[in-house]
């Protein structure tokens, strides 16, 4: 059993929250070479943590040891939030997430799939306007109002005001999520204003909730939630803010755009072609854009009691975060980890699948994954049904990975209707 290597500083002064935040990435590789080791530990948030960038590490953290930890973002998030599976523990997330996987089992997704093609249509069918589109504002588009329809059966033909109303609510309760209340006496991440105001923007988003619940129809995802079995109106309210937060948009709009930027150009028409005629071959691209392009950098536990993760003894008290970037690029699983290969999950790879962490794992697993992969193969099996495209070279492609991944650039596209190529 081996200590952590690292130095964790005193605290204020030899916090690393500053350098970590500006460039995740850099900040982790550097460390990982220096000390030679994919488990590390550094001073965060003024706290002694322990990073761990290995697929062992992160199976022993969400796997035999997840009892030894609580949620690392409660303390951020909660106020924001209130109580919901993400934050529950124990018997009471088992129980949560019992009531929700009757919502997002497989033989529910017939409560999504006519509202999702018909907004793949909508937002997908005119790419080919002799311009350039912003990938990702693009797809973050279709994701929000997929959103608001699904779950609150709003959408801006027949509930514009709502709509715009909702849109601008959860940039404003998006703003809060990503500051740090200043009760956590951190200096340079300044004022907490953007925090109240998310706070106000929580308490208007629950408002226009209750009144959807109230204007609920039988069949629909609201009528199907209100009667799904939770404990009191306030679970249910809770969960569909979690449900229509931007955090989900934006993670669509993140992978999606990385699919988008993997395949593009003339050189990738072979594997755009495959991806199109092959479901599974689509399926494992789908699966290295995730491992390579997470659309989070990680996730975040505190330790309630001592334990062990890949070798690496983890002390009570400090907080663990797992780099699924890092994770996922871990030499002693994925050979070439840092290239595009798609055909790597052509063996074992239902097993391997098991060792990502893009949506958690373990019982944290997010509960939405058939939701999510039935999402995503929607709009790329459209799109390559109906475009080839390509990106332009003159934009910054490097990624960004705070709060969510994404080139720098807009990733600016130009889409070609396959009707329209020359022979």
């Amino acid at each position: 059993m081996a200590e952590p290597k690292g130095y964790v500083g005193y605290m204020i002064v030899g916090d690393k929250s500053v350098e970590f935040y500006r460039d995740p990435v850099m900040f982790v590789n550097k460390r990982m070479e220096e000390y030679d080791t994919r488990i590390f530990q550094s001073r965060i948030l003024n706290k002694p943590t322990v990073f761990i960038g290995t697929i062992q590490g992160v199976q022993d953290l969400v796997g035999d040891c997840s009892h030894n930890f609580e949620m690392g973002y409660k303390v951020f998030m909660h106020g924001l939030y209130g109580d919901n599976a993400v934050f529950a523990e124990g018997e009471e997330a088992a129980r949560l997430g019992q009531v929700l996987h009757s919502l997002f089992e497989p033989a529910s997704m017939h409560l999504f799939n006519t509202k999702l093609k018909n907004l793949i249509s909508k937002h997908f069918s005119n790419l080919d306007a002799g311009t350039e589109v912003s990938a990702y504002e693009q797809f973050k588009h279709f994701a929000t109002e997929l959103s608001f329809s699904i779950f609150l059966d709003v959408v801006p033909s027949h509930s514009a005001e709502v709509y715009d109303q909702l849109s601008q609510l959860i940039t404003t309760h998006w703003h809060g999520i990503i500051s740090v209340p200043l009760s956590l006496k951190l200096p340079y991440w300044g004022s907490s204003s953007g925090y109240n105001r998310a706070l106000e923007a929580k308490g208007e988003l629950l408002e226009i909730i209750r009144d959807r619940l109230e204007k609920a129809n039988k069949g629909d995802f609201l009528h199907h939630i209100s009667e799904a079995g939770f404990q009191n109106q306030s679970e249910v309210e809770n969960h569909l803010l979690l449900f229509i937060s931007a955090l989900v948009p934006k993670a669509f709009a993140s992978i999606l755009t990385s699919f988008t930027l993997a395949l593009s150009g003339h050189d990738k028409a072979k594997q755009r072609h495959q991806a199109s005629i092959d479901c599974k071959y689509l399926d494992h691209v789908l699966l290295e854009v995730q491992r390579l392009w997470p659309p989070f950098f990680g996730g975040r536990r505190l330790t309630r009691k001592s334990c062990v993760l890949d070798g690496v003894k983890v002390h009570k008290g400090t907080a663990v975060v797992y780099m699924t970037n890092s994770a996922h690029r871990d030499p002693k699983v994925f050979t070439d980890p840092e290239e595009f290969k798609p055909e790597r999950w052509d063996e074992n790879g239902d097993e391997l699948e098991k060792l990502l962490c893009c949506f958690g794992g373990g019982k944290r697993k997010c509960i939405g994954i058939h939701l999510i992969k039935n999402i995503l193969k929607e709009v790329c099996t459209y799109l390559l049904n109906n475009y080839e495209w390509s990106v332009s070279d003159d934009q910054d492609l490097t990624y960004k990975w705070l709060p969510v991944s994404r080139p720098i650039g807009q990733l600016m596209t130009q889409f070609v209707s396959k009707g329209n190529q020359n022979d």
